[in-house]
C-alpha cells in the first residue's frame, strides 16, 4: 500500500535545510503516537522511526526512514520511506512524505487494512509532517501551512 502527502511552509529552504542536517548530526530520533477511528472502533499506535543516510543535493533533502508500531509488530506493518525537502521559490518549502508498506497477515491483514489500518497509516504520517513543521517553528511560533495534501494534514499542521 502506498501513502502520501505534503505540507508547504513559510521558511526558506536553506534555513530548513540547515535544521534537518543539524537534527541529524545531533541523532534527533522521532517517535509518535498516532490514532484513527472509524465509528466506535478507535485504534492507538506509538511509531518509530529509524532514520537512514540524510541525502544532500543543491535542491532537495532526502531523509530514508523505516517507519514501525512499538509492540505487538507482528499486527503492523513496517512502512519503507522518505521525507523530503524542497525549495518553493526563495521563501518556502515542501515537504512531502512517500511511503510504502504491506499489510501483515495476508488476506485477513489485506482486508483489516482496507476497513481501518490505512486511515492509521495515513493519520502516522499526518502526524509526522505536523511533527516536522512544529520544529521548524523554532522560537518564533509556527511556520505557516500554505497547502497540503489532504484536509486532514492541514487541520494536523496547524
Amino acid at each position: 500500500m502506498l501513502v502520501s502527502d505534503f505540507v508547504q511552509i513559510d521558511r526558506p529552504f536553506d534555513d530548513v535545510r540547515n535544521e534537518l542536517v543539524a537534527a541529524y548530526e545531533e541523532g534527533e530520533q522521532l517517535s509518535l503516537r498516532v490514532s484513527s477511528a472509524i465509528g466506535p472502533i478507535r485504534l492507538s499506535k506509538r511509531v518509530s522511526a529509524e532514520l537512514g543516510e540524510l541525502v544532500l543535493k543543491p535542491d532537495r533533502v532526502t531523509q530514508p526512514l523505516r517507519w514501525r508500531a512499538a509492540g505487538a509488530t507482528g499486527l503492523f506493518p513496517v512502512m519503507v520511506a522518505e521525507l523530503e525537502c524542497t525549495p518553493m521559490g526563495t521563501s518556502m518549502t515542501s515537504i512531502s512524505f512517500m511511503g510504502r508498506y504491506v499489510p501483515p497477515l495476508g488476506p485477513l491483514g489485506r482486508e483489516v487494512d482496507r476497513v481501518l489500518l490505512h486511515r492509521l497509516a495515513q493519520a502516522s504520517v499526518r502526524a509526522l509532517l505536523s511533527h516536522v513543521v512544529e520544529r521548524f517553528a523554532g522560537g518564533d511560533g509556527q511556520p505557516q501551512v500554505r497547502a497540503s495534501g489532504t484536509a486532514a494534514a492541514r487541520a494536523v499542521a496547524r
